[in-house]
């Protein structure tokens, strides 16, 4: 049977975009790799509005983008770390590898720290950088970044942004916001296949990559510099093998972003991921955020009541449905991932689905109440000509 994957990444990907990596013979030197490394750097800047920054792509994931951060810091350096969940408590596991300070601030489970609250830290000690995380991908909490940035600008040197589940669904505009490092991975809401961290660094984050940062070699952004800088020229570099087939696929899939536009792309991750929720919530169970303003446009994780959620997602999958483990160990859920190429079809499937499991598992559920919601939800986004 087909499934549908709505998972958190890797995510389902466009037959165009894989067959971009099924080729023989292409060599890190070839005009081929370099076209594709070049329009792929070019397309980060597009997504992530920030034509005068410096993008990066490197081998592994959102982790090693993550710990490539390590670049712009020295010995001694203060980094404080905004942490709505288990993937913005792996700064904190990051960086206590290395010779810096770290604190870290933190909400309830579900919830979000406040801007107010960064701001406060920031007013009573000199940090180097603050990391925030976009979307929080155990929790689908998203953190307000636009504002928390604007009350620390003037009191960090650096602002540092975990974009993994949030580059290619939530807006962003790294120019304007004053962000200084925006990060993700190619397997998420690009809609592409894992292998590749993503990076654009301002000017000024650019200017602190030193000879004496902590950082150590592979993912020492120093070493990955000058390859960027050369590819983007359409010339050939290199420092270590690059995930060739990985980022022939990417920069196919980022072609297609730019083709739908990126403007057009967070609408339809706006519409969809409401219409799940929506869905959702009709049925009668909550999300594992509890604020509206934090509900992100690509992951829920639905709070269950009786129903064990392993059970929900084996007998999801034999319906056709994937979807991904809760990892939060302060809530029994499941998370759905809303995220790359998925449509308001999607939504429908997926409670439709949901709606038969959870009845059977037995959950209070009156079929079609939420397959209702959906559908009323997407009618009231329809365009009306």
């Amino acid at each position: 049977m087909d499934k549908i994957l709505m998972h958190v990444g890797p995510v389902t990907i466009k037959d165009d975009v894989l067959l971009a990596g099924v080729k023989n013979n292409v060599g890190f030197t070839s005009k081929e790799f370099v076209d594709a490394f070049s329009s792929s750097l070019k397309g980060l800047r597009y997504i992530t509005k920030a034509k005068s920054y410096q993008p990066f792509i490197i081998p592994g994931g959102g982790t090693s983008a993550m710990e490539s951060v390590t670049s712009l810091l020295r010995k001694g350096d203060n980094v404080l770390v905004v942490s709505n969940g288990v993937f913005g408590d792996r700064w904190e596991y990051i960086l206590k590898r290395y010779p810096v300070n770290v604190d870290v601030l933190r909400p309830k489970p579900g919830y979000y720290v406040k801007p107010d609250e960064v701001k406060e830290m920031t007013e009573k000690k000199e940090y180097k950088v603050v990391t925030l995380t976009h979307v929080e991908t155990s929790t689908g909490v998203r953190e307000p970044v636009k504002e928390v940035i604007s009350k620390v600008r003037d009191n960090v040197d650096l602002t540092v942004v975990d974009g993994v589940s949030g580059m290619g669904a939530e807006e962003v505009n790294c120019e304007d916001w004053g962000i200084d490092v925006y990060l993700s991975a190619s397997q998420k809401a690009l809609g592409s296949t894992p292998g590749a961290g993503l990076l654009v660094l301002s000017d000024k984050a650019v200017n602190s990559i030193s000879e004496d940062s902590v950082a150590g070699y592979y993912l020492n952004l120093k070493n990955w510099l000058p390859v960027m800088r050369s590819m983007e020229e359409g010339k050939a570099s290199y420092f270590a093998t690059p995930p060739v087939h990985t980022i022939l696929q990417l920069s196919r899939a980022l072609a297609e972003v730019e083709k739908e536009g990126i403007d057009n792309r967070v609408r339809r991750h706006q519409v969809v991921s409401g219409a799940i929720r929506a869905g959702v919530e009709s049925m009668g169970f909550s999300t594992v955020a509890k604020l509206p303003e934090s509900y992100s446009n690509s992951v829920t994780g639905v709070e269950l009541k009786k129903a064990d959620p392993k059970k929900v997602m084996e007998m999801s999958l034999s319906e056709g449905v994937e979807f991904a483990p809760g990892v939060h160990p302060a809530f029994k859920y499941f998370r759905i991932g809303h995220m790359g190429w998925v449509t308001p079809n999607d939504a429908v499937v997926t409670i439709s689905v949901l709606e038969r499991v959870l009845k059977e598992l037995g959950e209070d559920i009156r079929l079609g109440e939420g397959l209702r919601a959906v559908q009323e939800f997407l009618d009231s986004k329809q365009e009306r000509h």
